[in-house]
């Protein structure tokens, strides 16, 4: 038997890797095989299970799929696992090559085996759910769309008894793909004639109670993602697993195409992986804190939408009988555990639940919330929460959030003592309506957010086709007398805004709350001015609480007429023509600013028009398509862009008139009424039309609001909602505003949440370029800005390191303040805050070493109580600093002054970095190194002589001609009676003459016995050659004087 595998091993290998000859290997094989290819299966499904499948060479799969069809052919035994495994390889949300060519492979290995296929009920379930979910990542490759959905439909309607055994999951699936064409036809008969499609199925309901088997769930993630998943999830602490899931969202996650897989990835976490008892004993990272990571990397508000219907989706149909509590725990603890930190979060996730039971399916809203309350209600019993009453009586918990856990919950918790919403937060449930998982109002039912625009090109069709489950009509919309923010980001966004300080801009003249000092900064700026995210006052007046109805019977108002009627009702028509209501909105902006209609009651009217029509695709929406690649085909802009490219008109006048600031102030009102006009007209002023001029104009009007503080709201709000149009003009932005944007926490924060690596590139070049600019000079805002920085997740600070070495490495200055706020003001701490420290390591190693810097690191080594955490750091920057610039680096050292620091302490941690780096540093580097620390000797100061002024004024005399005739002729005569000496004796003299150069009496008596050569002389008791220069010792005034006295 083992020659008989051995055999089968090369004859299946010579199949795959020899395709001329795969046809006389095969007939070998089927010759030699003795065990109905048992073996040779077995071999299949080992290289269809390989966690590298996908590096597999496209011949080697074109070969495996014939080999599977041949297999089919004869009736092989346990080629359908093959096949299972097979749908694991194909990847959600790719659409490289390689995956595109295994689809087809997949999609033509089903049509040709069709037969084969049908007979095995848990490969048709498994293969109409792994097309349905494909078909959403290739409306960029019709042919291949086309066939999937043909293939997935017709085993739907031929088997849909084997399908049904999917469960709810099933019709999550045709959510998303019910707006094509021939998926929408078979949603159409699931939901009016069930019986047609198999006379066993009762009707959604009968799926929707029936829990998805986790062999389904996992089908959507490959092998390899599951081996990665488990792994952080079995074996990573809570404290370190940011680093891996940031690996992973860039390795699986990181293109628009693959924004799908969030939702396949959520619901493998929820319902497939199941943690033991000693997991959860542990400190390893739980479920719901993974999910909360994996949420912020979500960019797409419809991609959010899913996301959230996901982890909630177990909810809506909870039966303990059939359900297990392990797929609502971490919804019930991402619940509770994000109430004190993330507040935004707990209230988000309560108004979605809120509005999914009464919204997903109004014929089944009892149940709905019986199994939401049901579900709650069992893990209170099951311990995974001792109660829900701290999320109740949190204080950061609002009345209407109160409203809606009693709403859901009524069993578990107290009805609110004052049942009045505060319209803000009507205002909120109304934007969390919008953003629901389906998009379920008067015209769709059980139908999903659009997931692409090739989708949903037109509005909406009548209600009259979907019959069944509809949402309620919505109650007029009134606008709040004191609206709680300035601008609210939508819940989308404000799920993955980690506090963001612009979501909490108040209106009120109160102080920031406590909440946006939680990391004890100030908020002031240098200048002493006001802070970033000041509350931002307008000048208009509060807006009264009544409807559009009463606001049209406003009397500044009869002098429209009949405009604003009509206007109204065509706006609410079936179809509107969205032109010709912007030539209306034009009218009646014209009609505003040359009169004295009241702003509150017109802003009424627009505001309550806008906030039910600005869904649609706009010009800055074609913007954002294009900053990420995607085509914009078939959009046009909404009616908010009419009202701006009229409030334009007179923005841009040199004057600025009374109709000027009407119309000014009228934006300023609709952004009270939280319609998003900040953002928008910024993009239409400054990245649009180039006037910077018009959006300070539209500063100018709130009272209390600096050009900062707005612009930080409105770059926020826009990152929330576009972040790759974001991207895209920060640029423009910054060359408007450079005063404004430079040093500004609020729009580092923006610029940092969400970003991912390819946009730090696109930004390090800009700035680079000189571009961009987002630090500055000033230290103070600087280390202001990295004191928020520390506050934030593992991601966002790698990013913001990478992004302040772009602009700051190389500059001394900014470098040696932030070493000095990080080292001592901050006490780094390597082990908390690796991020920041690698990040300063960097600027530190990229910078020359200089006195300042040593004298940093030395104190900080102090200050850390001579610990390692110290000396390695210090070690790690002598060490490379000692490699890169060891001239400055010793002449630093030498120069550190003794007063600043003690030099035992200065001896010490240069002692201890020699010692532990031992290996880098060779001797000679270790000598100079203990020599630069040597103290200099300083020079002794030369004592002048105290002469005379009898010789000082002989000193100086001139010397006359017949003086100097004298003095030649006494010379002549000395060398003429001079007796001749010995060379040897002459060099046995003249050096120790020379070594000790005395002028004493004794020296001068020991010499007078030397008689004197032709050529030399003694003067002074000095022997001296002819060749000496008398000048020279007639310039020293000791030689000079002894001279004299000669």
């Amino acid at each position: 038997m083992h020659r008989h595998g051995e055999l089968v091993n090369g004859l299946v290998y010579g199949i795959l890797t020899v395709p001329a000859e795969g046809n006389t290997y095969l007939r070998h094989l089927n010759i030699v095989s003795r065990d109905g290819f048992a073996h040779a299966i077995s071999r299949l499904k080992l290289l269809a299970t390989a966690h590298r499948f996908a590096r597999v060479r496209p011949e080697v799969r074109s070969q495996l799929f014939w080999l599977l069809s041949e297999l089919v052919k004869v009736s092989a035994h346990g080629m359908d696992q093959v096949v299972l495994a097979l749908t694991r390889q194909v990847r959600s949300g790719d659409v490289t090559q390689g995956n595109v060519k295994l689809c087809w492979f997949m999609v033509r290995f089903a049509r040709a085996n069709y037969a084969w296929l049908s007979t095995f009920p848990v490969l048709v379930a498994t293969t109409v759910y792994m097309l349905g979910r494909l078909a959403l990542d290739h409306s960029r490759i019709p042919d291949l769309r086309a066939a999937e959905c043909e293939l997935a439909t017709q085993l739907l309607r031929e088997r849909f008894h084997e399908c049904c055994m999917i469960g709810r999951d099933l019709v999550r699936m045709l959510q998303d793909v019910a707006r094509i064409p021939v998926f929408h036809d078979l949603w159409q008969d699931m939901l009016q004639q069930p019986q047609s499609l198999s006379p066993l199925f009762a009707g959604i309901e009968q799926l929707l109670r029936t829990p998805t088997p986790p062999m389904f769930l996992a089908n959507r993630i490959t092998y390899e993602m599951e081996t990665r998943l488990r792994f952080i999830l079995e074996n990573l602490p809570a404290t370190s697993y940011s680093r891996n899931l940031m690996w992973f969202v860039q390795r699986y996650l990181s293109t628009p195409e693959s924004e799908s897989l969030f939702s396949d990835l959520i619901r493998y976490i929820i319902g497939v992986f199941h943690p033991s008892n000693a997991v959860l004993a542990s400190n390893v990272v739980p479920r719901y804190v993974f999910l909360g990571g994996l949420l912020r990397f979500i960019r797409s508000p419809v991609v959010a939408a899913n996301a959230k219907l996901a982890l909630f989706y177990d909810w809506l149909f909870y039966d303990p009988k059939s359900d297990t509590i392990m797929n609502i725990e971490p919804g019930v603890l991402i619940i509770a555990q994000s109430v004190d930190k993330y507040t935004f979060m707990t209230a988000l996730f309560i108004e979605f639940l809120a509005y999914e039971s009464d919204a997903y399916s109004p014929e089944l809203v009892p149940a709905i919330r019986g199994s939401i309350g049901l579900a709650m209600q069992d893990a209170v019993e099951k311990g995974v929460i001792p109660s829900i009453m701290p999320i109740y009586e949190h204080l950061r918990i609002e009345v209407d959030i109160q409203q809606n856990l009693y709403h859901l919950f009524p069993q578990l918790v107290p009805p609110v003592s004052e049942p009045a919403l505060s319209e803000a937060s009507a205002d909120d449930a109304g934007l969390a309506k919008n953003d629901g998982a389906m998009l379920l109002d008067s015209t769709d039912m059980l139908l999903p957010a659009a997931v692409d625009s090739e989708l949903a090109p037109e509005p909406p069709k009548p209600a009259v086709e979907l019959p069944l489950p509809i949402a309620a009509p919505q109650p007029a919309r009134t606008v709040s007398a004191t609206p709680k923010t300035l601008i609210a980001l939508d819940p989308v966004s404000r799920m993955f805004q980690e506090e963001f300080s612009i979501s909490d801009i108040e209106l009120a003249s109160e102080g920031p709350t406590d909440a946006e000092n939680t990391n004890g900064i100030s908020d002031t700026t240098e200048e002493g001015g006001a802070p970033e995210d000041a509350a931002l006052v307008a000048s208009a007046e509060p807006l009264p609480e009544i409807s559009v109805e009463q606001a049209l019977e406003d009397t500044s108002l009869w002098l429209f007429g009949s405009t604003l009627q009509t206007f109204v009702d065509s706006v609410a028509a079936a179809e509107p023509d969205v032109k010709q209501i912007g030539r209306s909105v034009k009218e009646i902006v014209d009609m505003f600013a040359q009169s004295e209609a009241s702003i509150s009651a017109i802003t009424r009217v627009l505001a309550s028009i806008f906030s039910d029509s600005l869904d649609m695709e706009d010009a800055e929406t074609n913007a954002e398509l294009a900053a990420t690649g995607e085509s914009s085909d078939g959009l046009e802009h909404d009616l908010l862009h009419y009202i701006l490219t009229a409030a334009a008109d007179y923005a841009h006048t040199t004057n600025i008139t009374n109709s000027t600031q009407r119309v000014l102030q009228l934006l300023v009102q609709l952004t009270e009424a939280k319609v998003d006009v900040g953002f928008r007209w910024l993009l239409h002023s400054v990245v649009n039309a180039g006037k910077p001029v018009q959006y300070a104009r539209y500063v100018d009007q709130y009272a209390e609001g600096t050009l900062q503080a707005v612009l930080v709201r409105d770059l926020g709000v826009l990152q929330g909602q576009f972040p790759g149009l974001f991207y895209a003009v920060l640029p423009q932005i910054y060359a408007a505003f450079p005063d404004a944007f430079i040093g500004c926490r609020g729009v580092v924060k923006s610029v940092v949440a969400l970003i991912d690596q390819p946009q730090v590139y696109r930004l390090s070049t800009l700035i680079a370029r000189g571009q961009l600019q987002l630090f500055g000079h000033r230290q103070a805002a600087i280390v202001t800005i990295i004191g928020m920085a520390l506050e934030s997740d593992a991601s966002e600070q790698v990013c913001f390191w990478q992004l302040l070495n772009a602009e700051v490495s190389g500059d001394e200055v900014r470098v040696a303040g932030i070493a000095c706020y990080l080292l001592l003001e901050k006490k780094l701490d390597p082990a908390s805050n690796s991020e920041a420290a690698t990040g300063l390591l960097t600027h530190l190693k990229a910078s020359s070493p200089t006195p300042s810097l040593l004298k940093s690191l030395f104190k900080y080594v102090a200050a850390t109580d001579n610990s390692d955490v110290g000396v390695n750091f210090s070690g790690n920057v002598l060490t490379a600093w000692l490699r890169t610039s060891k001239a400055a680096l010793l002449n630093s050292l030498s120069e550190v002054a003794p007063s600043a620091l003690s030099a035992d302490m200065v001896q010490s941690v240069v002692s201890r970095w020699l010692e532990r780096y031992s290996q880098q540093l060779d001797e000679k580097d270790r000598y100079e190194i203990q020599q630069a620390l040597v103290p200099k000797p300083t020079a002794p100061a030369i004592e002048v002589p105290n002469l005379s002024s009898v010789e000082r004024s002989s000193k100086h005399r001139p010397v006359t001609r017949s003086q100097k005739a004298k003095e030649d002729n006494e010379r002549k005569r000395r060398i003429s009676n001079s007796q001749p000496i010995s060379r040897q004796q002459s060099r046995q003299e003249i050096p120790k003459r020379h070594k000790y150069n005395s002028v004493d009496s004794d020296s001068n008596e020991s010499s007078s016995d030397v008689p004197m050569t032709r050529g030399r002389r003694r003067r002074n008791g000095r022997i001296l050659t002819a060749g000496d220069d008398n000048q020279s010792y007639q310039s020293s005034p000791i030689l000079s004087s002894a001279s004299s006295s000669d």
